[in-house]
């Protein structure tokens, strides 16, 4: 008498757990990665909006001689030189520090107020890497500052 052997097709259960775990271990991999990539896009967006208002707040003071004033609008101040017009440029000047819910293209703006005429300013954005706000300074006759006020948005 000959004994057939069958052999079953599919599967284990190990074998299907093994393939899971594998395939979370990916997922979980791939959401970390991506989560730091959307943080340094994000970072990299708000200085590089930082870095365009540097542009327009200096291209107001060569074509006008002095900074922004702070007890007026940024904005409106800003448009009238055509070179340091904010119209378009995407950018939301805020009253308070930015943060990772509203700091994308969100930055303040604080000028020096001591001594009495503008001489220096501070741009302030969001990382959303280190989770910190950023300080850019600038100024261009080096005179120190030691006070400095948020202009009105």
């Amino acid at each position: 008498m000959i004994q057939k052997q069958t052999k079953s097709r599919g599967f284990t259960i190990v074998e299907l757990l093994i393939v899971i775990i594998v395939i979370a271990i990916l997922a979980a991999i791939t959401i970390v990665a991506y989560n730091g990539v959307q943080n340094r896009a994000r970072t990299s967006s708000a200085q590089a909006a930082s870095n365009m208002l540097q542009k327009k707040i200096e291209a107001f003071n060569a074509a006008t001689g002095a900074y922004p004033v702070t007890g007026s609008s940024l904005v409106t101040q800003m448009a009238t030189v055509n070179e340091s017009s904010l119209t378009g440029a995407g950018v939301t000047i805020l009253a308070a520090a930015p943060t990772s819910g509203n700091g994308v293209n969100s930055i303040q703006v604080q000028f020096c107020t001591v001594p009495a005429a503008a001489t220096g300013y501070n741009i302030i954005y969001f990382n959303f890497t280190t989770s910190l706000t950023v300080t850019v300074n600038g100024g261009t006759n080096g005179t120190a500052c030691t006070t400095y006020t948020n202009v009105t948005p």
